[in-house]
């Protein structure tokens, strides 16, 4: 019965979104006849009985069944009104590019079509008509009675609100277990004569088998103890194939991720050159190469989420992967699982059966979640206690019945009702679905229910991409804007409160700490999958109803006849994910698509595609098309277009009609065809390359107000002006955060006027990184040697306070660089191929900050790569003597091919944990580098300093004239675990014990 009343709120919401809707677009359209006026008249009817619906608690199957025809007829009107706004969108486009000539001709020929359109509308509006008698006369029945619509309560975006420096998920109550797993891997893999230790993680589910698993990755990773650190969820389907290719394409994608002199040159080809998907398909290949890409290298690999327990198949799993591997000792694998059995068969050292938390642990995750750092009112700590102790150890119930109880931190009679309706003993079934649908029930606004219901789609175990499940909930008709906010800002907002409810979890944050992925605890999938009635998956799509609306379909599609999508079944779908060979498909068969998503080796789309005129979500991305082909400008409803594959070169100009256009994803090769400046309702456009004809220049950027992420904009050369860069006004384009403004090679002869361009592109003060490429100037423009852009309102400069990262590459002419020490946020700098630098001036350091006296007081990674001619790093410069710290936050720094720099910068007070120093004229790294970083550095790396001789000089003695140095107290770096040194003649080591990893090449003074 509790889940017949969960289904039935989520049945309600998109029914009144999309009843309210037609409502209003109906009674807009003055042409319709009695038909439509009768229609208008039942929407309004049936919107009040809906309201009466949602007041109720669902008692019955009864009211369930109606609800579900209702919604089989919802769909229904929402379709026939798309169709109609489809044809008149078309009329709309049609007249704008016509002559008047052509305009009286169509309007004579297109006269019986109409009438014939006409008809078929009628016809379909009389039969939604008759089918909403029915209902209404059965809902009456059952004793629903119009109510008038309350106001909706919308999502309180202040409750909500995160900052990049929270810590999520709260992990509390395992630190010990952690240190204790940590230590007994690096234990074994230090003393143990095997080649990998096995340490197994048994517990039921929701009880943070992974999230344990997690920390102790990545404690294991911050320490560097392992060549290659893999994570794998391995799900229900244990495939050997399946994971090796997991681990490869893992394995070879941190290996592109080193510096290309960290790879052995017998294999650097082999490991760079690999692809980001694995294309290999046969046992033997996939070895072969992992093989390869693990060659002298040690790894942890983590097995999240095992299921099988047949000997055979581990073993011989086991058995391929020592066989890859049994060159080097010292390799560790965790393998979390529900199963003790499964434990039992994989040999490990030690099996750790994971038990519940404390009460006092859960609550402190409850009181974390519901009051944060405030202090906790005695009679809500009384309450929320008992509420911990219904937790029965669970971190997830706990995490989840914490962020509803957040909601109500006011009301301790909301608490104590929270208590005994939901959380009593003498109410049966499972306490911990009952929290998850608690969760669930209390999410508002109602549509929200059915934004979590559709997240079925993602596959257990998977991740989903937040702007992605925004795009399919928008395509899907769930997001509404109101006055204030976008449909991209609701969906914004229903993820922080999905998240917030523990009901999503954050996999991957992006560099400023925003979430970029989501997914699912498994208890959470299974209630989800429950939940959404309508959705079918490849493994079930041959039963149940016809009107699925929601399918998954994989590669086995084309090999199984049983499979195929029946024709009445195809005609409901809303949203289908497919994999696979599609040219037995007939898509027009879709009728009622609004999301596809393609997968497939497909060169060409089938014209079947055309029909689909509902489609809102079309993503090609994983396809082998090259060209798109004319017809996709008649998707008048499309608002998301995702053709960021390799291959693609070519867009149509028919792309300018796609009107309601709002997310285009290209790659940086694909040249946009005139008019791309129509699409005002364009958000996202990942790159335009600047074109030299009227419709390609970069003024079409100037329409695009609503452009917002990132934007890559190439061949800049072709803009002739600053008068001409600034009608892409970019200064007034608040949304953009990430901007890369590049130049290439397309330009006539003597010509060059890159410092008047840049001039005119500068951004918005809210930008927060910012690359320049293969800029020609010798100097930066003003804006950009402020780092500060012009406040015209004001008449001031602001300074770029967002910017947390910026790149100038291969800006050859350069003599100098930007003033950037005086930057709050600045995290990340790269200085790459300015060829003509000769020295980094005082002024680099900027206004030194007179209450904190400090430069770059965030920086945390610095590079400075293939500058030839630099060969001065100058002193910061205090004029008042006062003390000022400098580079108090670094923590990598990178010298790369600068082999004139012979010092650096001695006053530092850094936190370095990584240095590398690679063809440098250095001769002396001065102590303040090094001294201030004896706790932190556990990183160093110094090849090709053929001039270097002192580390420090406040160690050791000189030899030998000054020629060498020795030094004695490396053991001073208590964290140092990886020390490289090759080609620095001049150095001499003695001391160089607790390494990790060590390897001197080429320094007869060196004794290892």
């Amino acid at each position: 019965m509790d889940l017949i009343k969960t289904a039935a709120s989520v049945l309600l919401a998109p029914i009144q979104y999309i009843f309210g809707f037609c409502y209003k677009e109906f009674s807009q359209i003055q042409s319709l006849d009695k038909d439509a006026t009768k229609l208008t008249a039942s929407l309004d009817t049936i919107q009040k009985l809906l309201n009466d619906a949602e007041a109720r608690t669902i008692p019955s199957d009864a009211v369930k069944s109606r609800l579900k025809k209702l919604e089989d007829v919802a769909f229904d009107a929402a379709n026939v009104l798309d169709e109609l706004k489809y044809h008149l969108l078309s009329k709309q486009i049609e007249h704008t590019e016509m002559t008047m000539m052509e305009k009286v001709l169509s309007c004579c020929s297109s006269r019986y079509d109409s009438i014939a359109q006409s008809r078929n509308m009628a016809l379909r509006i009389k039969e939604i008509n008759e089918n909403l008698e029915s209902i209404n006369k059965e809902a009456t029945e059952l004793g629903l009675v119009a109510r008038l619509e309350n106001e909706p309560t919308l999502v309180n975006a202040a409750t909500f609100e995160t900052d990049s420096f929270t810590l999520d998920p709260i992990f509390i109550g395992r630190d010990d277990i952690a240190s204790e797993i940590v230590g007994m891997l690096t234990n074994s893999i230090t003393t143990d004569d095997g080649s990998v230790s096995i340490l197994a993680i048994v517990g039921m589910g929701g009880l943070g088998k992974t999230t344990l698993t997690r920390k102790v990755f990545h404690r294991l990773k911050n320490e560097n103890r392992f060549g290659s650190h893999i994570w794998v969820h391995v799900s229900p389907y244990f495939d050997p194939i399946i994971l090796f290719k997991k681990i490869l394409k893992e394995v070879s994608q941190q290996n592109k991720q080193l510096p290309s002199n960290q790879v052995e040159s017998s294999s650097k080809q082999d490991i760079l050159s690999k692809p980001d998907q694995v294309e290999i398909e046969s046992k033997q290949d996939i070895l072969s190469e992992l093989q390869k890409a693990l060659k002298d290298k040690t790894y942890l690999l983590i097995l999240d989420d095992v299921w099988n327990q047949d000997v055979l198949i581990w073993e011989g799993f086991m058995n391929s992967l020592l066989g890859v591997s049994d060159c080097v000792k010292g390799n560790a694998i965790v393998v979390s699982t529900r199963n003790m059995e499964v434990a039992s068969i994989v040999n490990t050292l030690h099996i750790h059966e994971l038990k519940g938390l404390s009460e006092e642990d859960c609550w402190s995750i409850i009181r974390a979640k519901a009051f944060g750092k405030k202090d906790v009112p005695s009679e809500f700590e009384a309450i929320g206690r008992k509420i911990a102790r219904r937790c029965q150890g669970l971190p997830l119930a706990a995490n989840i019945v914490g962020g509803v109880l957040h909601n109500h931190n006011k009301s301790e009679e909301k608490w104590r009702s929270i208590e005994e309706k939901w959380l009593s003993p003498n109410e049966g079934g499972d306490n911990m679905t009952k929290i998850l649908r608690l969760s669930f029930d209390n999410l508002s606004p109602p549509l929200i229910k059915k934004c979590f219901a559709y997240c079925a789609i993602i596959p257990k175990g998977s991740k989903i991409r937040k702007q992605e499940l925004i795009e399919l909930w928008m395509a899907e008709g769930f997001l509404q804007a109101d006055g204030r906010d976008d449909m991209e800002s609701v969906g914004e907002k229903f993820i922080d409160v999905l998240l917030h409810n523990s009901l999503l979890q954050v996999s991957e944050r992006d560099y400023y700490g925003n979430v970029e992925s989501c997914g699912m605890h498994d208890l959470v999938h299974d209630l989800v999958h429950d939940l959404a009635c309508s959705v079918s998956s490849s493994s079930n799509s041959t039963g149940g109803s016809s009107r699925v609306r929601y399918m998954i379909l994989g590669d086995n599609y084309c090999r199984d006849e049983s499979r195929r999508i029946p024709k009445e079944m195809a005609k409901s779908l809303r949203t289908l994910l497919f994999e696979g060979d599609i040219s037995d498909i007939n898509f027009s068969d879709l009728e009622s698509l609004h999301v596809l998503h393609l997968q497939s080796e497909v060169k060409k789309l089938p014209s079947s595609i055309r029909k689909l005129i509902h489609l809102r979500d079309f993503d090609i991305s994983n396809t082998s098309i090259e060209v798109l082909p004319d017809w996709i400008g008649e998707f008048f409803h499309l608002q998301t277009l995702r053709a960021n594959s390799e291959h693609l070169r070519k867009v149509p100009s028919t792309i300018k009609y796609l009107i309601n256009l709002r997310h285009l994803y290209i790659n940086e090769k694909v040249e946009l065809p005139m008019g791309i400046g129509r699409l005002t309702s364009l958000q996202t456009l990942t790159h335009f390359r600047v074109g030299d004809k009227n419709g390609c220049k970069i003024e079409e950027l100037g329409s695009l107000i609503n452009l917002k992420g990132e934007l890559w904009i190439g061949h800049l050369e072709r803009v002739h002006d600053k008068e001409e860069a600034g009608k892409a006004n970019l200064f007034k384009k608040s949304k953009i955060l990430n901007l890369c403004l590049n130049w290439g090679e397309d330009r006539r002869e003597g010509e060059r006027n890159d410092e008047d361009v840049l001039e005119g592109l500068q951004p918005h003060s809210r930008l927060r990184k910012l690359e320049i490429r293969e800029f020609k100037g010798s100097r930066f423009p003003s804006w950009t040697q402020k780092m500060s852009v012009p406040d015209a309102p004001r008449g001031s400069w602001v300074l770029l306070n967002n910017l947390m990262s910026l790149t100038l590459f291969k800006c050859f002419e350069c003599e100098e660089i930007p003033m950037l020490g005086h930057l709050p946020n600045l995290k990340s700098l790269r200085l790459d191929g300015l060829l003509k630098l000769k020295c980094i001036n005082s002024s680099f350091y900027g206004m030194v900050n007179k209450d904190t006296h400090i430069v770059f007081p965030v920086l945390e990674k610095f590079e400075l790569v293939f500058m030839p001619e630099l060969a001065k790093w100058a002193e910061i410069e205090i004029s008042d003597g006062s003390e000022v710290k400098l580079f108090p936050r670094l923590q990598h720094l990178t010298i790369y091919n600068c082999f004139r720099l012979k010092s650096v910068p001695s006053h530092v007070s850094s936190c370095l944990e990584k240095l590398w120093i690679y063809g440098s004229g250095v001769e002396c790294l001065p102590a303040d580098w090094l001294l201030s970083n004896s706790e932190t550095l556990n990183w160093l790396r110094i090849s090709e300093c053929r001039n270097l001789r002192e580390i420090s000089d406040r160690w050791g003695e000189e030899e030998s004239e000054g020629r060498s140095f020795t030094i004695t107290s490396l053991p001073i770096f208590p964290r140092l675990t990886y020390l490289f040194i090759r080609g620095v003649p001049k150095l001499s080591l003695e001391t160089v014990d607790a390494m990790r990893h060590l390897q001197i090449v080429g320094n007869k003074n060196i004794d290892p």
